[in-house]
């Protein structure tokens, strides 16, 4: 399933692209690799190891030198195994069992990169977004385990740095950082809120 879920999103963005390129000359595609930690109720609640299964892809189109906005596409994977304890099951039933949580995310968001300094070779940037957040959640409790597949709002806040390949490319190396605000709501957990640690590169479609 995850698998399958990482295909679609590459194809996906990659049709985008090729359709997009045709019309639009001056298109760039981000690709990252997502490093990512779970903050608030998240990590106190359902994972505390950061995941390192992670990317992000986004087709943006540059308005001018400062601004450009565009589609971004990720996927990220969670889990988490607590040591046995004791359980309680119903209003009289305990049992004695490994508690897991696997939770994979698939963030769709409108983006946009705000460019402030593009007179230097280093080209720092903001970043915003908001959009959908296509959440798989599955918990076992031992070998008996339940989930769900929900659609959730996410919003994203970041900043970062474009290292350009020459004075004169508008390619480059890509690092930066994001918080993204995650609310759930669903089997009784509020939050799957993240900070997250992005390297790639930028590529120009012209």
């Amino acid at each position: 399933m995850k698998t399958i879920k990482i295909m679609v999103a590459a194809l996906g963005l990659f049709l985008i692209s090729q359709s997009a390129t045709a019309q639009k000359k001056n298109l760039k595609l981000d690709l990252n690799y997502n490093y990512s930690m779970p903050v608030s109720g998240f990590n106190s609640d359902l994972v505390r190891d950061h995941s390192p299964r992670g990317f992000m892809a986004a087709l943006m189109y540059p308005f001018n030198d400062k601004l450009s906005a565009g589609l971004e596409l990720g996927f990220q994977d969670y889990y988490q195994k607590y040591p046995r304890q004791l359980y309680t099951i119903g209003k009289s039933q305990n049992v004695s069992a490994v508690l897991s949580n696997s939770i994979q995310t698939t963030p769709v968001l409108l983006k946009a990169k705000y460019f402030p300094l593009t007179t230097l070779f280093l080209k720092p940037y903001l970043s915003v977004g908001a959009g959908a957040n296509i959440v798989d959640f599955k918990q076992y409790l031992g070998q008996f385990g339940s989930g769900q597949t929900n659609v959730n709002f996410r919003a994203q806040g970041g900043l970062g740095v474009l290292i350009p390949f020459t004075k004169v490319s508008p390619s480059g190396i890509n690092i930066g950082a994001t918080y993204d605000y995650a609310p759930y709501n669903r089997l009784g957990y509020k939050d799957l809120s993240t900070v997250n640690i992005q390297a790639g590169v930028t590529i120009n479609l012209k």
